[in-house]
């Protein structure tokens, strides 16, 4: 899906986003099986606001814990490497695009509503298909559509040009997408993960999950990345730009594997888990929301 097109153009941004060095060196950490806790520990906490914020996330309502947890070295051990490895790129992420846009096509805020849905969501259908990483594919729907904070932020113009089109001749907006740029964000989004030496199973989910048959070797992760974008778009939580549904596929529906019951079952544990996941998403961050890019 990488074109030389939109290679050149985001080779020509001197200010693209680079993941954190602190965060960088934690998820490489949390990836080599020979690491231990206590070198992660010491990784994060190299980076004080980071490891103030995995505290804060592994104390909310979210995971529940009983007790206080009050060392990275004990959040490690009770939430486990891929929590806190979620906890730390998000984290990395969001802190690099403030969440208040000039763009009012494109509410960031709604933005990221979805996409934490999203995220959600395929945990959940993960684990009814019993998946044992369904931490990780937590994050390939949280950052399902990254590309189009890309496109926000250093292509604005164009931007918002692909989102009026979409408006006007009721299409998608990676439709709409192609048009004006001849790439679309699922493109930019993966390339740009690429660059950060993220996990391939994450750069595919986010690469293909407009078109999970396309993908050779991760088609169960982008179908049920996929299905995860069609379900958290038809609750009506959140926006990620457009109003046209994309059209479900049915092999990915198929894989999935869900029937009409045990949807309006997921639903309901997906809409109380949201609730809770704001919690920490959102907290204290009306300083990064002050600053547009």
């Amino acid at each position: 899906m990488e074109n030389q097109e939109l290679k050149n153009r985001l080779s020509g941004i001197k200010s693209l986003p680079t993941l954190p060095v602190v965060a960088d060196n934690v998820i490489k950490l949390t990836q080599n099986p020979d690491s231990t806790a206590f070198e992660i520990a010491e990784a994060i906490s190299q980076d004080q606001s980071l490891a103030s914020k995995v505290l804060k996330t592994a104390n909310s309502a979210y995971y529940g814990f009983p007790r206080k947890i009050t060392t990275i070295n004990y959040a490690i051990v009770v939430l486990g490497l891929n929590n806190i490895k979620n906890i730390v790129l998000s984290s990395s992420i969001m802190g690099q695009f403030p969440k208040k846009n000039r763009n009012l096509l494109f509410d960031r805020k709604e933005f990221w509503k979805h996409s934490l849905l999203c995220g959600i969501i395929s945990k959940k259908i993960s684990e009814h298909m019993g998946i044992k990483n369904s931490e990780e594919m937590f994050m390939c729907g949280l950052l399902h559509d990254f590309g189009k904070l890309i496109l926000d932020t250093f292509f604005q113009e164009e931007f918002i040009s692909a989102l009026q089109l979409a408006h006007e001749h009721q299409l998608t907006v990676m439709e709409a997408e192609n048009r004006i740029f001849g790439f679309n964000h699922s493109g930019v989004g993966a390339l740009l993960l690429r660059k950060w030496s993220l996990p391939p199973s994450l750069v595919k989910a986010v690469e293909f999950h407009h078109s999970p048959e396309e993908s050779l070797n991760a088609f169960r992760t982008a179908s049920i990345v996929h299905v995860s974008d069609y379900l958290g778009r038809r609750t009506g939580i959140g926006n990620s730009g457009g109003s046209v549904l994309p059209e479900l596929n049915k092999k990915a529906f198929k894989l999935v594997d869900l029937t009409s019951e045990q949807i309006r079952q997921l639903s309901l544990q997906i809409i109380k888990e949201f609730k809770t996941a704001t919690e920490f998403l959102y907290e204290g961050e009306k300083k990064d929301d002050d600053q547009a890019p």
